[in-house]
């Protein structure tokens, strides 16, 4: 008999056996046979064609066939496949669920606000998960499904799509302040480290290592495009531990960069010693201090030999460079190349970061030995500061890290943090917030899955307490907010932006692909020890031809090669187009940040928003005599389904019944045109730009 025969027999064995036989538990997975509807407890481990590989509590692991299993068992399979096993995360959610509910009780609430039926359900999950509403087929889809996973499934499907990653990345770009252009000099842009971040959020990187990836990258944009995060804020570099504190340890601790904090224990010498595990990190080729605070010394190109700066001269001079004492004018533009070759962090020997001499007297030129805000010190042991610093803060022992990003992630599915602001927080704030024992469990959660964001999010997403009605009066800042659900939410800008987009484009924008920073990338790397002199200066004359913009939206064209082509511009996601969307733009207008300060995004609504809605290109496209709108309509019979059709597509619910009326009635008298008004009225109502 062939062994794969054995294997199988030898799972219907297993599943005979213990259908019976494992006592109930909520760690593990039901699974159905279908012969007779026996329950198997195990938890999922493997798709291998048609043979599912389940683990028993006993640690067994067991291949059954498909056919033996009902197919909802099998669905299951296929998505764990993609996204792992949920018995954990059902767990979790259930026992996030009983903490809030033990405090809302306590707090005079009867339970969780009513369920979310599963119209505001679909609409919700899309928004929130991939940053846009579902096309009338996928509402549909997903409303005449009669699946008891349905729910778990469509988050799961949601998780597993590109448009998961697009729009966590809109959230990211706020809060990192992920700019491509932002007040650079020498023709430095910001899209490779831009599309590093949507490429590690595609491929689910898992939150500690982005951050270490960031915090202790070498090189250049092309070499390591990490590399972005420190040169972002290059010649500011304060400011950068500032803004550091917030994003990573939900400490703002600027105000201690010229004066002791008033209300907390932070003092100038906390911020300087905190700010110097980044003072031997040389970010460009400008000038900088040596070990006495005092003398300044010319910054050497990092990554090469020691004399690289003047052999390229020399070699440009051949090639018909002017030299710079002669013709300082002709000379300028090579020397901004270098400088652009010479945005590259590196760790410098020597080189320290001086309190700034605007600082007070006692302060200024004084340099501090690395040091912790909190928690035990970093320890070094022959790594350098900033590897130091990187062990430290994602250790498991430190008390800030995966509190701060579990209680930001919580924000993102709730519209409030756990505590707050996420930014900025003290340890009173988190001893008297609202719910602490949820707070603490879902930081503990988060050190669980290794900080798999996407993971984390599937159990919140999956909690009882996200699944209930939104609160529509948001409590201000003084007041304590329990979670009895979600607060009802403006959409992002970039929400609002997809959803237009997805009704004017089609669902084929979720596939399109814009700027990449893939030529940029390929002009910065060079390998000073290795390449040729003549391949690193023939990088210079394409840099020439592509500067700006143009350098924004250069890609590779094929590679190898220095001929650049220019990426798609238009019917795109927002996270596909320039970071940020430029100023007066529809993004703009509706307030994506200017990524300058963190979380920085505009809820407010304004009339520039409301004439976009009622006149813009948008609208027409749908409203218009060459209605998309009514095209996608033409297949449906009967007024009646046309105009749940149009509900569908733009509210992703199903019309009362007095709406209903109302509809055929614009249909009967006005035909077409009944459709396009509606539409419009639905599109300009305050439903729309809601997340209920």
């Amino acid at each position: 008999m062939k062994s794969n025969q054995l294997r199988v027999l030898f799972g219907i064995a297993i599943l005979a056996l213990c259908a019976v036989a494992l006592p109930g538990k909520l760690s593990a997975r039901e699974w159905t046979r279908k012969s007779d509807g026996k329950k198997l407890q195990a938890t999922f481990v493997a798709l291998e064609g048609d043979v599912i590989k389940l683990k028993l509590a006993n640690g067994q692991e067991v291949p059954v066939q498909k056919d033996l299993l009902v197919p909802a068992d099998f669905e299951a399979a296929q998505r764990f496949a993609k996204i792992g096993d949920d018995s954990l995360t059902v767990l979790s959610a259930r026992k996030i669920d009983g903490m809030l509910a033990q405090t809302l009780v306590k707090q005079g609430f009867k339970s969780f606000n009513e369920a979310l039926p599963d119209d505001l359900f679909v609409r919700r999950v899309y928004l929130d998960i991939i940053g846009r509403i579902p096309t009338r087929a996928e509402f549909l889809r997903f409303a005449e499904s009669a699946r008891e996973d349905k729910r778990a499934a469509l988050i799961d499907e949601l998780l597993s799509s590109p448009g998961y990653a697009s729009n966590l990345f809109n959230y990211f770009g706020d809060m990192y302040r992920l700019n491509c252009d932002a007040d650079f000099n020498n023709g430095v842009r910001m899209e490779p480290y831009i599309q590093w971040w949507k490429d590690s959020l595609a491929q689910n990187k898992h939150y500690d290592q982005i951050v270490r990836e960031m915090i202790t990258a070498t090189g250049n944009l092309g070499q390591a495009p990490a590399a972005g995060f420190l040169l972002r804020d290059a010649g500011m570099e304060f400011d950068a531990f500032s803004n550091f504190g917030q994003v990573m340890l939900g400490i703002d601790i600027s105000c201690a960069q010229c004066h002791d904090h008033p209300f907390e224990d932070w003092t100038q010498d906390d911020f300087y010693s905190m700010a110097a595990f980044f003072g031997e990190t040389q970010r460009t080729l400008a000038r900088y201090n040596v070990e006495d605070g005092m003398s300044m010394v010319a910054a050497k190109m990092p990554g090469a030999p020691e004399d690289w700066l003047d052999k390229f001269d020399e070699y440009a001079f051949s090639q018909g460079i002017p030299k710079p004492k002669a013709d300082p004018a002709g000379y300028r533009q090579f020397g901004y190349f270098k400088s652009f070759l010479g945005w590259n962090v590196a760790d410098i020997d020597g080189r320290v970061t001086p309190v700034p001499s605007n600082i007070g007297h006692d302060m200024a030129g004084k340099v501090f030995d690395p040091g912790t805000l909190i928690g035990d010190p970093a320890k070094k042991g022959g790594k350098t500061s900033r590897e130091a610093l990187a062990d430290w803060l994602t250790d498991v022992k430190n008390p800030r890290f995966a509190l701060v990003i579990a209680n930001r992630m919580w924000a993102r599915a709730f519209g409030r943090g756990l505590v707050e602001p996420v930014h900025d927080f003290s340890e009173d704030a988190i001893k008297n917030c609202s719910q602490p024992q949820a707070l603490a469990f879902v930081a503990n959660e988060m050190r669980r899955v290794n900080y798999d964001l996407r993971e984390f999010m599937r159990i919140l997403y999956n909690t009882r307490a996200y699944q209930s009605v939104s609160t529509g009066e948001e409590p201000d800042a003084a007041n304590q907010y329990f979670f009895q659900g979600p607060l009802l939410r403006r959409m992002r800008a970039e929400q609002a932006w997809d959803s237009l987009s997805l009704l004017e484009e089609g669902p084929e924008i979720d596939s399109r692909k814009g700027r990449d920073g893939s030529f940029l990338k390929e002009l910065l790397n060079v390998d000073f020890e290795k390449d040729s002199m003549e391949s690193i200066f023939a990088k210079y004359k394409a840099w020439q031809g592509v500067r700006g913009e143009r350098m924004g939206l250069a890609t590779v064209a094929e590679p190898g090669t220095l001929t650049p082509s220019q990426a798609r511009n238009d019917g795109l996601r927002a996270s596909e187009m320039k970071q940020p969307a430029d100023p007066a733009s529809m993004l703009d207008t509706f307030g994506q940040s200017d990524r300058m300060v963190t979380d920085q995004h505009n809820y407010d609504g304004s009339v520039p928003q409301v004439l976009a809605l009622m006149n813009g290109t948008v609208t027409a496209q749908l409203t218009g005599s060459s209605s998309k709108l009514v095209e996608d309509l033409e297949s449906l019979d009967g007024p009646d389904d046309k105009v749940r059709g149009v509900f569908f597509t733009l509210l992703s619910r199903f019309p009362s019944s007095d709406e209903l009326n109302l509809g055929m009635k614009m249909l009967e008298d006005y035909g077409d045109d009944g459709i396009r008004d509606l539409g419009w009225a639905l599109m300009n109502g305050p439903e729309f730009l809601y997340i209920q």
